[in-house]
C-alpha cells in the first residue's frame, strides 16, 4: 500500500510539473511573434510596444558595431523622422535555456535616412530573450550587415 501511494505520488509531481513548464515548441512560437511585433513596433513608432518588448537594462550592438542602451535605441527610432520606410524579419532559430532564448533571423530594412536610405539593406540579427515574470522581453540584440 505504501509504495502504490509512493508511486501515485511520483507520477502526479512528474505530472504537474510538466503542465507549468511551458513546452519548447510553445516558447519558440511566441518568441517568433514577439520578435513580429517588435519590427512592426519599431516602423509604427510605438513608445508603449517597444517599452513592453524591451527590458529596462536592454543593449544593441548596431551594424556599425556601436553599443546603445534602450533609451538611445527609443531616442533613434521615436525621434525626429522615422529611420526605416521597412522592415521585415524572418526568424531562422529560436534556441530555448529555461527562462532565456537566443535567436538569429535576417532582417530585411530600408532606411529613410543616412547613406542607405532608399536601399535595401540586409542585416544578420542575433537577439537574446529573457523571462521577466510571465513575459518574454527582449535584452540584447546584435546586427551585422551581410551582403547579398
Amino acid at each position: 500500500m505504501y509504495m502504490r501511494r509512493a508511486g501515485l505520488l511520483v507520477v502526479l509531481s512528474v505530472l504537474a510539473g510538466c503542465a507549468s513548464a511551458p513546452r519548447t515548441d510553445d516558447v519558440a512560437q511566441r518568441i517568433r511573434a514577439l520578435e513580429q511585433q517588435q519590427a512592426q513596433a519599431a516602423i509604427d513608432r510605438n513608445r508603449a510596444a517597444l517599452d513592453r518588448i524591451f527590458t529596462p537594462d536592454f543593449q544593441i550592438v548596431n551594424p556599425s558595431g556601436a553599443v546603445a542602451s534602450k533609451e538611445e535605441l527609443l531616442a533613434l527610432l521615436l525621434g525626429g523622422t522615422s529611420p526605416y520606410k521597412s522592415a521585415v524579419y524572418q526568424t531562422d532559430t529560436v534556441r530555448v535555456y529555461r527562462d532565456v532564448v537566443v535567436t538569429t533571423g535576417l532582417e530585411v530594412v530600408v532606411p529613410n535616412t543616412g547613406p542607405q536610405a532608399g536601399q535595401i539593406v540586409r542585416r544578420r540579427i542575433s537577439q537574446v530573450w529573457r523571462l521577466d515574470g510571465r513575459d518574454w522581453r527582449l535584452a540584447y540584440r546584435h546586427a551585422t550587415i551581410v551582403t547579398p
